[in-house]
């Protein structure tokens, strides 16, 4: 876990979620989606999603790290990678635990299969203490790719026991079980807009809404992790 100075660092830099629109044109979004189409090194995890690791200094990325820079101020990658889900993700943060001082996370709608439109969903709450998802009551470890399952909000900062309201739940979040919604308050959402940016907390708890039940059977999009 954390200590007390590790997180205050880290909150020092917390801010709310914000969507930069046209942040990379058309051109950058075919050549993203033509580089992961190409690729031989697609991993396909366990739990559903494809991902391709991406690295800085291989002209994939680098000019969309140096735009960045321009609104968020400096920083190191600690990874990218684009997904292809055909599944939405469920509540989760966006930790690494070799990194005390994790920074931003940055989300880039490349493609989306279907008519609907999908959004990114954020919770007022955070969890500090590595990469977590959510499942709140659960009694059986459910079995996933990388984050820790967590079972118990304890640790979940600034819990709130007012409640989702029902429509917001049935607009975004059917895929989830209420239970696991107990003590989260949504602060934000975001329509996934193609070539948009959307940057938040890495730590901060999100999810995508229920993408399925909104017209839309694939979306693909270029993650980026960052660190101070």
């Amino acid at each position: 876990m954390r200590t007390i100075e590790q997180i205050s660092k880290i909150r020092a830099t917390h801010s709310c979620p914000v969507q930069i629109n046209n942040f990379i044109n058309n051109d950058k979004v075919e050549f993203l989606l033509s580089h992961y189409y190409s690729s031989n090194h697609v991993i396909e995890k366990n739990t559903g999603p494809k991902t391709l690791n991406v690295k800085c200094g291989q002209g994939i990325i680098d000019d969309i790290v140096e735009s960045l820079k321009s609104s968020i101020g400096d920083f190191q990658v600690r990874s990218a990678q684009i997904f292809d889900v055909t599944r939405p993700h469920i509540l989760h943060n966006d930790d690494d635990s070799n990194y005390p001082e994790t920074y931003k996370a940055i989300t880039l709608p490349l493609y989306i299969e279907g008519d609907g439109i999908p959004n990114l969903v954020f919770f007022d709450q955070y969890y500090y203490h590595g990469p977590v998802k959510l499942f709140n009551g659960r009694k059986e470890d459910p079995k996933i790719y990388y984050n820790k399952p967590l079972t118990d909000y304890t640790n979940v900062d600034n819990l709130n026991e007012d409640g989702i309201p029902q429509n917001l739940k049935t607009k975004l979040l059917s895929h989830l079980k209420d239970e696991w919604l107990k003590g989260l308050s949504i602060q934000s959402y975001f329509p996934w807009t193609i070539g948009s940016g959307i940057i938040f907390d890495s730590l901060q708890i999100h999810c995508a809404s229920n993408f399925l039940d909104q017209g839309v059977n694939r979306k693909i999009g270029l993650s980026i992790f960052t660190k101070k």
